[in-house]
């Protein structure tokens, strides 16, 4: 007697070095302990804490010991495939316990045949931000007798949902179809509730696709030295929001064309609008500069590329400003202006009295050599800078004015009558 009262007064000291985890904390165990109520497929898991380095077996279906620590700590996994009241032995440094369990019948829910456990996270894989997805579970009786859906509660949209209360017959089942929208790019998650089991519905924004675009001018026919006005015009409204680029290409050496910004800006897309936004306006100017040369314009975005080009013809020579003074006893003319075919044939002077006379006949250069080597080092596009200046025999004084005229292959510009001061 008094050895197997020692053996039992070893065991129970050994029993009071297992402990349990509560809600207040790891508590002593008794003979046998609960573990609570599960569902059939939802793992139940508890901790458990006895001594160090202790070996640890379980005997029982449905039961199994995992994340066992050196300190002693534990974890008993309880997994049950069916409905029932179920039990097994936990054994500890030789002591044994008796562990209990039940698990309730529920409705399985199922993804493509695979049926999920509570907690689950069900993907609906990537899609655009702003395009709908639709995914179908299914709702399962497993079970032997009916079963009843009570409840289901989501941030989804159900799509020709089950009426509830549903009563579910033994062996069958009913499709569930939910319906998610990310509306931005990332993750989204939505909580699916279905009688007090939690599951997690997640969806993938992608960068949405830009719908069809076209550039819109304000003039169809462009020319050197023109301002324009661009749109970025979209076939249909934007899901949500999104955005891009608008990129100029021009092969010529002629920093003067250009957008407002540059040759590269970003443009924004309103969820709802069909009109890109260049900051707060919904257009941007373009200058066309001043070389004859194709101006290509790119809208790049997520899934789009859109291309419009405009060519820029030669034309005669523009002339900004013009004017001839005296300097000693020369006549200076000075003509400042843009020549987009970079290639002026001639240009002829008149002079005239103070009373408009001609004074001899006219003076015609022939600068095509000078115009190309001009342009050649030049770096301002079509841009010139003209001085002319003309020596006088005799009274300069009596010189009282000018006309100019310069050529290029395609056409002529008259400067007009220029007074000399």
């Amino acid at each position: 007697m008094k050895l197997a009262s020692l053996l039992l007064c070893a065991a129970s000291a050994l029993v009071g070095q297992i402990l349990v985890e509560t809600p207040t904390g790891f508590q002593p165990v008794g003979a046998s302990v609960s573990l609570g109520v599960t569902n059939p497929g939802d793992p139940l898991d508890t901790r458990f804490r006895g001594p160090a380095q202790a070996n640890i077996q379980i005997g029982g279906a449905g039961f199994s010991a995992r994340d066992i620590l050196p300190n002693g700590d534990f974890t008993v996994r309880f997994l049950p495939t069916a409905d029932g009241s179920y039990s097994a032995s936990l054994t500890v440094a030789g002591v044994t316990i008796l562990l209990r369990a039940t698990a309730l019948a529920t409705v399985v829910v199922t993804q493509a045949g695979t049926a999920l456990s509570r907690g689950s996270v069900i993907d609906f894989g990537v899609v655009e931000a702003g395009v709908a997805v639709e995914q179908t579970l299914l709702l399962e009786n497993r079970s032997t007798r009916t079963l009843t859906v009570s409840r289901i509660e989501t941030g989804a949209k159900i799509v020709n949902g089950p009426a509830l209360p549903l009563n579910l017959a033994a062996g069958r089942s009913i499709p569930l179809s939910l319906e998610v929208t990310p509306g931005s790019v990332g993750f989204l998650e939505l909580p699916l509730s279905i009688d007090g089991r939690e599951f997690t519905l997640r969806v993938t924004g992608a960068i949405p696709r830009l719908p069809a675009a076209r550039i819109v001018a304000d003039a169809e026919t462009l020319r050197s030295g023109q301002q324009v006005r661009l749109r970025i015009e979209f076939a249909e409204p934007a899901r949500v929001a999104g955005g891009g680029t608008l990129e100029l290409a021009f092969s010529g050496n002629d920093p003067a064309v250009r957008l407002s910004t540059g040759r590269t800006t970003v443009f924004n897309l309103p969820a709802g609008s069909r009109v890109a936004r260049f900051g707060e306006a919904d257009d941007i100017m373009m200058q066309t500069g001043t070389i004859s040369d194709t101006i290509r314009l790119f809208v790049r975005g997520p899934g789009l590329e859109t291309v419009r080009e405009f060519r820029i013809e030669p034309q005669p020579v523009v002339v900004d400003e013009a004017k001839a003074t005296r300097e000693g006893s020369t006549i200076v003319v000075a003509i400042t202006g843009f020549d987009n075919s970079r290639g002026a044939a001639s240009m002829n002077f008149r002079f005239a009295d103070r009373a408009g006379n001609p004074l001899g006949s006219a003076f015609t250069v022939t600068p095509d050599n000078e115009w190309k080597s001009y342009f050649q080092t030049s770096g301002m596009g079509g841009v010139f800078r003209l001085r002319a200046v003309f020596p006088v025999a005799g009274d300069v004084s009596l010189v009282g004015s000018v006309t100019a005229e310069i050529a290029n292959g395609v056409g002529r510009t008259e400067i007009g009558k220029l007074t000399i001061p």
